[in-house]
């Protein structure tokens, strides 16, 4: 087992020489130059007619501090709050990631990404390399991704959050020069089985492990053609614990299997192991006022690698993008066609196939106007198949359900005015429309309408550094039983002192909610706050300072209709914030 990861100490070895060998080329008359910040904030909430929907107090602090050694960065990073105690992995962490020209380091909690299909950004306490001599590139991580956490024999509604120690390493090498690129990665997974004291039964939770194997590359076929692509191999072992063996003829069907696997043997294999691979391919054009990409994507059923926190599997995508750009710019067009379909493998009771459709256009004559909009169209076409019953004998052949989700908005704005009157109008309008269809009951046509609504006015004076906002919002929804509208004016204001060093704030707004033309609730919403930050001189060596402070004010009240006995009562609640940060 140990000759698997003797990667891991060659990796070590490979920095440590490329760093001694750079030590001549710190820069001497850099010296040593601390940078940062450090935040501190505390919030308090009151409640008064409801039950308190968050912690009456909390606090937080975080900072950032880099220290550049001749040359060589050293940032180290730190967070920490008292609700800490609400997460099951944690929150409050620190990290630590010098570098130096090509090379970067990670240590304590980071995250590293080797591709979408690998190792894609998840979260690990460990250390990690980067290094990028020239046109060469090498990334290298270990470290633990989950925490042991055990069961929770006093409240069992908490077991789901049980959790074995899982530890992970990565390795990957590439070149780029460019133009064009290519990359190796490899990643493993696998939770320790000792971490946890006990284990309850039928729970779910089981020892995984996972080795993922994946290839990327990009090719400049010319200055406008280039192709993309990237086949990612995952074998994931369900449970460790398990003692019978692999059955070859319960492998998915998949180009590969188990047995002509090259690296098969690296991870513990028994009747849990599931082989799954996902892979795109896309090719472009790009000229000189128009461009085009075609992209094919295919995730296999059940895809999983445990180097990310959530994928998307099962799926088929075929894309098409196109985009123009004409006079002079002013006029950028972007269209987005794509058709996904799931059920690859053909043993689910039902097939999804969606067509997407998602257009937007930028139109800028001037300086004084701009236009916008967008149109989004979602149709999802699904086939559900009869289940097979000795005992009974379905009627429909098929089931057809189709679902279409559209969505329409638009924007103009037109400023105006002098350099120290400036006066701007904002109105954007949007629309979106969505129905459900089963083919089985003619006329079963579920359709919802949602309507927005915004128009602002803003009016800044700069000789008194003063700003006024007022705008007015509306919202509507038409369902088929109900038709519920939220509209109201806001205002805001904000006015700096002490040759702008503080600047005070006020925003207000009063909204009525209506269902079924009868009111149900309106809400008054008022926020203070005061921001000071003292100006300072270019060679103060002290760094700068930033205080905080607002005060959000929220009161409900309670409709005419409104049931004595429901949830739409009134309350108030009242939340105060204090922000001080330090930067340097």
């Amino acid at each position: 087992m140990n000759k698997k990861f003797t990667f891991l100490s060659l990796i070590i070895l490979f920095s440590q020489i490329v760093v001694a060998q750079n030590l001549e080329e710190f820069g001497i008359k850099k010296g040593i130059k601390p940078s940062g910040g450090i935040n501190f904030g505390a919030v308090s909430y009151l409640a008064n007619g409801i039950s308190a929907r968050r912690d009456p107090f909390a606090f937080y602090v975080s900072g950032n501090i880099n220290i550049n050694f001749f040359g060589y960065n050293t940032p180290f990073t730190f967070s920490y709050s008292n609700t800490n105690r609400t997460f099951t992995q944690p929150f409050n962490q620190f990290s630590f990631s010098p570098s130096y020209k090509w090379i970067k380091t990670y240590i304590g909690y980071n995250s590293m990404s080797f591709s979408q299909y690998t190792l894609a950004g998840y979260n690990f306490l460990g250390g990690g390399v980067e290094l990028s001599p020239k046109k060469w590139r090498f990334a290298a991580m270990y470290g633990r991704l989950r925490k042991a956490v055990p069961f929770n024999l006093a409240d069992s509604s908490q077991n789901y959050n049980a959790s074995y120690k899982r530890m992970g390493q990565g390795i990957k090498l590439g070149y780029n020069d460019g133009k064009n690129m290519i990359g190796i990665s490899l990643f493993h997974a696998k939770d320790v089985i000792n971490s946890l004291p006990y284990i309850i039964f039928n729970t779910g939770l089981t020892p995984k492990e996972n080795l993922v194997t994946g290839i990327n590359a990009k090719k400049r076929i010319s200055d406008r053609i280039f192709v993309e692509g990237e086949y990612a191999y995952s074998v994931l072992t369900n449970n460790i614990t398990y003692k019978e063996k692999h059955d070859s003829l319960s492998i998915d069907s998949l180009p590969h299997n188990e047995k002509n696997y090259f690296l098969k043997g690296i991870i513990q294999s028994n009747a849990t192991t599931r082989h799954y691979d996902a892979y795109n391919f896309s090719v472009g054009y790009q000229g000189i006022w128009y461009g085009v990409q075609l992209k094919y994507e295919r995730i296999s059923p059940d895809y999983q690698t445990l180097g990310a926190y959530y994928f998307n599997s099962d799926l088929k995508n075929i894309t098409v993008i196109p985009t123009f750009r004409v006079f002079n710019n002013k006029l950028i067009i972007n269209a987005n066609l794509g058709w996904q379909n799931n059920n690859l493998d053909h043993l689910k009771a039902s097939t999804t196939k969606r067509f997407v459709s998602a257009y937007n256009i930028n139109f800028a004559p001037n300086e004084r106007w701009n236009f916008g909009g967008n149109y989004s169209n979602f149709t999802t076409f699904t086939n559900i198949r009869p289940q097979t019953d000795p005992f009974f004998r379905n009627t429909l052949d098929t089931l057809n359900f189709y679902q279409v989700n559209n969505t329409l908005n638009a924007v103009t704005s037109y400023n105006f005015g002098l350099a120290e009157h400036r006066q701007s109008i904002f109105l954007n309008v949007s629309y979106q429309k969505a129905s459900d269809k089963a083919s089985y009951k003619a006329g079963n046509n579920m359709v919802s309408d949602f309507y927005t609504g915004n128009i602002s006015y803003s009016y800044s004076i700069a000789p008194q550094n003063l700003s006024l906002a007022l705008s007015v919002n509306y919202y509507t929804n038409h369902l088929s039983t109900t038709q519920s509208s939220y509209y109201g004016p806001n205002v805001s204001i904000t006015k700096a002192f002490l040759n702008k060093t503080l600047r005070a704030t006020y925003s207000g707004s009063f909204n009525k909610n209506v269902v079924n033309k009868q009111s149900s609730s309106s809400i008054l919403n008022n926020r203070f706050g005061l921001n000071y930050s003292p100006k300072t001189d270019p060679k103060n060596k002290f760094g700068r300072h930033n205080l905080g402070l607002s005060i959000n004010i929220l009161k409900r009240f309670q409709g005419k209709f409104d049931s004595p006995n429901s949830n739409n009562t009134s309350f108030l609640e009242a939340t105060t914030n204090f922000n001080y940060s330090y930067s340097f």
